[in-house]
């Protein structure tokens, strides 16, 4: 049984009272959660991109990701209560369309 007090049902219909559970879960799920695509253009001399992630607090963990073709390789990333810091290895070029995935859990 999870911390919700919900099991495994199969193919069973929720009850309504069930049905409030699982809503209870993924509200409190979307709470720890937060990530998306960032959009910046490249100017040939950032390395560093600071995207802000909205949960008021360090992340535990980041997951970071390239989200266009042509890119410079990923150095590392880290983060704060505020934002995530994505350094590339080398600067994109100048008008390039830097994109990033992101996701990050309280």
């Amino acid at each position: 049984m999870s911390k919700w007090g919900l099991s495994y049902k199969g193919v069973e219909i929720l009850t309504p009272e069930e049905w409030n559970l699982v809503v209870d879960a993924l509200n409190d799920l979307d709470a720890r959660i937060n990530g998306g695509l960032a959009s910046f253009t490249g100017d040939g001399s950032t390395i560093t991109f600071q995207i802000p992630h909205g949960l008021e607090v360090s992340p535990k963990a980041v997951l970071v990701g390239k989200g266009a073709s042509g890119l410079p390789d990923l150095d590392y990333h880290e983060a704060d209560s505020t934002h995530i810091y994505v350094h590339f290895k080398t600067a994109p070029p100048s008008g390039a369309s830097v994109k990033l995935w992101w996701v990050a859990l309280k």
